[in-house]
């Protein structure tokens, strides 16, 4: 049985991956913060699917601390890592500080993932085809990369920020598919539509009310589901890497700071802020 570890697989297009691939046979363990939702989510998946292959780890992706053990309560429980879907991201109101003194936005949608995906790599070379899948967005086409501004230091705004961090979501993809050619891994990333979510829930003002007057004509869960759960279980790309996909479909995306130094440039402030050691 194929083992997943997903961020943000208790609610929305998380949830709906992770009933989608438990359902097809793999050994799903979803990372969240609140331990009775967690509970709610694996009870409901686990009882209609009528089997055990739902689980979670609880951890708070504001904490690098937590990501770390999260990564060794994973290790303790799994033998080996097939897939690794980095889902979870936020949207927020304002500008708010993690205890690591570190801008929540970037922490949750970036950094954690970076530094998930480098400690989880000695547990995908165990597997006979594994994948790390990080779920941007089509707003990182609006992103701007300014290692002055990685974190908002100049000038923070909700959708601003959250599509600046949906660009370094392409360029950590492509420098790590770069970085782990010939080892077997691949890494690629995704956009999974416009999808009818409690994502962004927090914004105000108009924000707030475009979004409520959108919620129509959105995709379900279900459908934004369906490119994480292509690129996690198709044998089609399962040689593919370093590549951006909508709809299951291979995309060239379009941003001036998409470069190869950028590239270079995130990875190494990454690991100065992460603190952590590879020989990548």
């Amino acid at each position: 049985m194929k083992t997943v570890l997903i961020t943000g697989g208790n609610s929305g297009i998380g949830k709906a991956t992770v009933y989608k691939l438990a359902a097809m046979g793999y050994q799903v363990i979803f990372i969240a913060r609140n331990l009775e939702k967690a509970e709610s989510v694996r009870n409901e998946i686990n009882a209609i699917l009528k089997n055990n292959n739902t689980d979670f780890i609880i951890a708070d992706l504001t904490s690098i601390n937590q990501v770390h053990k999260l990564a060794e309560t994973f290790k303790r429980r799994s033998q080996k890592l097939d897939v690794l879907i980095n889902n979870a991201g936020v949207c927020l109101p304002e500008k708010r500080i993690t205890e690591d003194g570190l801008e929540e936005s970037f922490q949750i949608n970036h950094l954690s993932h970076f530094i998930l995906s480098i400690l989880m790599l000695d547990m995908l070379k165990k597997s006979d085809d594994p994948r790390i899948i990080n779920v941007s967005s089509a707003g990182f086409s609006s992103g701007k990369f300014d290692p002055e501004n990685l974190q908002s230091e100049k000038k923070f705004g909700s959708f601003s920020t959250y599509c600046s961090t949906k660009l370094l979501n392409l360029l950590f993809t492509f420098e790590l598919a770069e970085r782990l050619k010939g080892r077997g891994i691949t890494v690629n990333a995704l956009h999974p539509g416009v999808v009818n979510t409690n994502f962004a829930h927090e914004l105000k003002g108009v924000f707030n009310i475009l979004n409520k007057l959108s919620k129509p004509f959105l995709l379900s869960p279900e459908k934004g589901a369906a490119t994480s759960v292509y690129l996690a279980s198709s044998d089609e790309i399962k040689n593919i890497t370093g590549k951006y996909f909508v709809k299951c479909k291979q995309v060239d995306p379009k941003n001036e700071y998409i470069t190869s130094e950028n590239q270079k440039t995130l990875w190494n402030l990454s690991l100065k802020l992460s603190g952590i050691d590879t020989d990548l």
